[in-house]
Formats: C-alpha cells, sequence, structure tokens
C-alpha cells in the first residue's frame, strides 16, 4: 500500500491554471453532504456556477476507477453503483471526528468504502490501495468548484467563505478549513448554513422580521432562528442534529425494499457491496419520485441470482407508506425547532417567516409538518439547492465591498472546563452572541506549584468526559509560593467564528502569564505534576448574557470526542 500525504491534493489532481489573471473576488462556497454548490456576486446579485457540464450542483463523491484513475463530482458518481467499495461518499458526515468515537462507530455500517484511522486517530476512507483524509477528500471537491470558477470567469479566484452545518463542532469547523488549504483556498471566514440562507432570503430587502431557518440537508439538520432588521442578521439561538439528513430518509425505504423482498419470496436478500448501493439508489429515486406523486415503482432487475438464473424484483411504494416510515425523523427536527424556540424565548407563531433548505425539505410531509406547526406556509422565494451558496456569496462580497450587511451569531455548543470531581463548569453557554469573553479566577492548590492547566471540553452534559475534549492550556511564569497565594485572573475570548484566545494575568499586580496550548493535557500533567482543573473562584468577570438552550433527552446522548487544536491564537 502506498504511502499517503495528507496534507495536499493528490498529485494526478488538476487544479486551476496559474496563467490566468488573478482577482480579489471571493466565492461563496457550500460544501454540503451530498451535493455542493458555488456561486459569486455580479452586479450585486449572487450567481450560481455551473460545472463544465452545465450542472447547478457538483455530487459530493470522490472514486477511483477499476484502473485506478482517481474521479471527482460527476464522474465519480457514475461509478457509484457498479464500483461502491473505491467510491467515497458521505465525508461530510465523518470530517472532523474521532475515529473511535460512538458516532464513527455506527456510521461507518452504512458505507460501502472502508473507513481507517490516520493521524491523531481522525477518519480516514481507505479506496484499492490509496488512503485519503477527509480533508483531502473535501480538498478535491473543493478545487472542483474552483476550477468551475476560474474556468468560467477566466480569472483565478483563491479565496471563499465556506459554509458548515450549524451544529458542527470547533473540530469540524476547522477540518473544513484545512480542506480548504489543502485546495488552495484561503478560507477568509466559516459561516453556518443557516446564516447563509437569510441573507440569500433578506440582505438588502429591509425586512424587519424574525425568522426560522429550516435546513434539512442529505446528511445533517439544523434550525436556527434569526432576527432580521435593516441587513443586521443576528442569531437569537440554533441547534441542530449531525446525525439527521436525507440518507436517513433513504435508509427507511431501503429497509422496506429489504422486507418486502423477504415477505414476497420467503428468504432474506443476500447483499453485497453492489446490491447494497443498488438498493440505495433505487430508495432515493423512489423518495424524490414520491415529493410529486402518490406512489413510485420500485425496478431492480437482476438484483441476485436464484437457481442459476438473473432474479427481477419489482415493489410499489406508496407516498402514505413511506410517510409512515419517515414521520418518526420529521418529527425529530421538530423537537430541535421547539428546543430552538425555547432557548430563544419564543413560541411558534413568534416566528413571521420560515424558509425551506436543503433537498429534502420537498418531501410533502416536511412541508405539511412544519406549516401546521408554525401555523404558516414556508417562504417560497428561496431554491433549497442553491440558497446556502449564495448567502455564502453574498457575504463574501460584503467582505470585499465593505457593505452594511453586519452578522452576529451565536455558539452553538457550550465550551467550559472540567471540575475536580468531574464535573463541566461552564465558560460559555450554548447560543451565547459572538464574540464572546469570558473570565476566570484560578489559584495554585500546592505550596510551590508553578503551573496551572484548565481542561477545555465543549457540549451539554454535565459530565465533562460525555462532552469532546477540546484540549488544554497551562499557565506559568508566577513564582513559587504558599498555595492559594498565587491567584490570576484567566481571560478567554471567543472571535466571530468562535475561535478561542486565552489570555492570563495576576490579580494583585496585573503581570501578564504565560499561557500555552495543551493538545494532550494528561501527559502533560504527568510531566509537570499537575491537577487536573484548579478551583475555579467567583468570576472576576460576568460572561456575556445569552438564553442557554435547554438540553433535551435526545440532546443528552449526544456525544463529542477527539477534537484537538480548535484554538488557533494563544496570546502571552
Amino acid at each position: 500500500m502506498t504511502s499517503p500525504s495528507y496534507n495536499a491534493l493528490p498529485p494526478e489532481v488538476e487544479t486551476p491554471s496559474a496563467d490566468l489573471p488573478k482577482s480579489d473576488m471571493i466565492m461563496g462556497i457550500d460544501l454540503g453532504t451530498t451535493y455542493s454548490c458555488v456561486a459569486i456576486v455580479e452586479d450585486d446579485f449572487p450567481k450560481v456556477i455551473p460545472s463544465r457540464k452545465g450542472q447547478r450542483t457538483t455530487p459530493s463523491i470522490v472514486a477511483l476507477d477499476d484502473k485506478g484513475r482517481l474521479l471527482i463530482g460527476e464522474e465519480a458518481k457514475k461509478q457509484l453503483l457498479i464500483n461502491p467499495t473505491n467510491t467515497i461518499y458521505g465525508a461530510k458526515r465523518f470530517i472532523g471526528r474521532h475515529f473511535y468515537s460512538d458516532e464513527v462507530g455506527a456510521l461507518s455500517r452504512y458505507f460501502s468504502y472502508t473507513v481507517v484511522p490516520i493521524g491523531d486517530m481522525a477518519v480516514g476512507a481507505q479506496v484499492g490501495d490509496r488512503i485519503f483524509s477527509l480533508p483531502q477528500v473535501s480538498a478535491m471537491i473543493l478545487n472542483e468548484l474552483r476550477k468551475n470558477v476560474c474556468e468560467y470567469l477566466k480569472k483565478n479566484i483563491s479565496q471563499a467563505v465556506v459554509s458548515v452545518p450549524a451544529y458542527y463542532t470547533e473540530n469540524q469547523r476547522e477540518a473544513v478549513r484545512e480542506a480548504g488549504r489543502i485546495a488552495g483556498i484561503d478560507v477568509i471566514r466559516i459561516i453556518n448554513e443557516p446564516t447563509a440562507a437569510a441573507l440569500a432570503y433578506g440582505l438588502n430587502k429591509d425586512y424587519e422580521r424574525k425568522i426560522l431557518v429550516y435546513d434539512l440537508g442529505g446528511g445533517t439538520f439544523d434550525a436556527s432562528v434569526l432576527e432580521l432588521f435593516e441587513n443586521v442578521f443576528k442569531v437569537l439561538a440554533t441547534g441542530g442534529d449531525t446525525f439527521l439528513g436525507g440518507v436517513d430518509f433513504d435508509e427507511r425505504a431501503v429497509q422496506y425494499i429489504l422486507s418486502e423482498y423477504e415477505r414476497a419470496e420467503g428468504q432474506i436478500l443476500q447483499c453485497d457491496s453492489v446490491i447494497t448501493q443498488r438498493l440505495k439508489d433505487a430508495a432515493e429515486r423512489a423518495k424524490i419520485e414520491l415529493s410529486s406523486k402518490s406512489s413510485a415503482q420500485i425496478d431492480l432487475p437482476y438484483i441476485t441470482i436464484a437457481q442459476g438464473k438473473f432474479k427481477d424484483f419489482r415493489a410499489e411504494l406508496s407516498q402514505e407508506d413511506f410517510n409512515a416510515m419517515t414521520e418518526d425523523l420529521v418529527d425529530r427536527t421538530i423537537e430541535v425547532c421547539v428546543e430552538v424556540l425555547d432557548a430563544a424565548g419564543m413560541q411558534p407563531e413568534d416566528v413571521e417567516s420560515v424558509i425551506l433548505v436543503g433537498g429534502q425539505t420537498r418531501m410533502p410531509l416536511v412541508v405539511d409538518k412544519v406549516s401546521r406547526f408554525f401555523a404558516k406556509q414556508p417562504t417560497k422565494g428561496v431554491h433549497p439547492d442553491e440558497v446556502v451558496a449564495c448567502g455564502a456569496a453574498l457575504m463574501a462580497h460584503s467582505l470585499v465591498s465593505q457593505s452594511s450587511v453586519r452578522l452576529i451569531d451565536v455558539l452553538p455548543m457550550s465550551i467550559g472546563g472540567r471540575q475536580p470531581n468531574g464535573g463541566f463548569k461552564t465558560f460559555f453557554p450554548a447560543n451565547c452572541s459572538l464574540p464572546a469573553e469570558h473570565e476566570i479566577g484560578v489559584a495554585t492548590v500546592h505550596d510551590g506549584q508553578q503551573a496551572i492547566e484548565v481542561f477545555l471540553y465543549q457540549g451539554e452534559s454535565d459530565q465533562a468526559l460525555e462532552n469532546e475534549f477540546l484540549g488544554a492550556f497551562v499557565v506559568t511564569g508566577f513564582p513559587k509560593s504558599p498555595k492559594g497565594q498565587v491567584r490570576l485572573a484567566v481571560n478567554m475570548s471567543l472571535d466571530q467564528e468562535s475561535i478561542l484566545e486565552v489570555t492570563a494575568r495576576t490579580l494583585s499586580t496585573g503581570q501578564p502569564m504565560h499561557v500555552q496550548m495543551v493538545a494532550n493535557a494528561p501527559a502533560v500533567a504527568e510531566n509537570l505534576d499537575l491537577e487536573p482543573l484548579e478551583p475555579v473562584l467567583a468570576p472576576v468577570q460576568a460572561p456575556v448574557q445569552a438564553p442557554v438552550r435547554p438540553a433535551s433527552p435526545a440532546a443528552e446522548k449526544r456525544r463529542y470526542s477527539g477534537l484537538r487544536g480548535f484554538i488557533r491564537r494563544i496570546s502571552e
């Protein structure tokens, strides 16, 4: 097996021509689970850039063909049915996660390609004799989108605003930035997908209203409540589920096909990777057909061999039956909407417009459930597949043109520290407005102690280890003293993209201390003889006040693990 390099595009990937004149234009990119889209702004209006074959979206798929050639986008999707084990799809669900997390273990069973650990226990994808990191896979998609833009405009564009699900962890956001770097793209801003959709809906339209963006895409669900006024887009609360999307609806249809086969034939359909992918493809096509028809025919010729002969299978799936088998998935999205509204201190009737985003929102049951819950029809004026890319492009254009648009976003999940008893001490609550600042007091607990460390986690559980480990920072630079005499003020600030900066000073003199980020805190603790988290004194400065999103039973089950290096800047 070849030894891969995970921090660069594969050598055979063609990048945009260096001979093109450079442009200061910034792209807006929606890096999706199943399809991705890129847009720019011309004459103050967003414009989706088609692929070289005229398609307005690009499949988020990378593959190796039977000759070992690398395929990206549309060409890769063509071989998904015949060579699924060598085709990487749905990478957005894995990116930025720890290989040994429960989430990856559960997800990997649904994909035909092999998932392997790489580097610091990140998730990699193996196809044939090659292994790619997931930022590499996403980088190949980003590079394909960039090539489309460069060839369309005959200019070299290398900057982008890239959207991510609002409920992405800091590790996942950092992995998307890394994908941009690998692709030769300067990701100047990460924007949440619902916020981008709100921009496309309301920018320069003089709206003054509260809206909810309901974003049900191929792999994730987000809901965000925003207040719009005079080109100010203020996110009041956000929530979501990174394990709920269109592929989960497809899976229900697959299970229906298998059960119908067993009922009709009296035996279980034996599935290899090719048959499994054919089932998924048939399920997706039936689902799409049911968005406009009352029933769909499922036709699977030569699906298996019985008594030495190829065997066909046909079945009919009604919209009513499909609604019944997927209603709980739609109900889960409504539960998230309830959580988000509670966090914003609102009732459904307080929402003046509902924006539907993502291909799965074409399902009549979704439209019906959303309409009944909010007692109003969703807004029809946005394209569910293109609105996020258009909003990202509008955000990008505002950065170049210095326009008056202003985004006030929120932190999707709480960030805090680990207490000596294993409890979780919240520093920044979920849905606090960004940027935000918080200051805590810490003190030494041993005579002659020379360092204090704080472990950081992200999540909503009251137990630190059930949340996602972000890393730790170690404060040094103070003299040896009796325990309790060294008292420090530690200031933590989050910028608009929730990137954390940490500084520390003595309370008595204001002298700055040295702060070092540590990726593997337990190992450093052993080397420096430190305690896990020194007692936290009363806050020196109250944090930014914001409604805290209540943890539902579903939220309590979410677990986050394996983040590394999301703190980009540490000040001394």
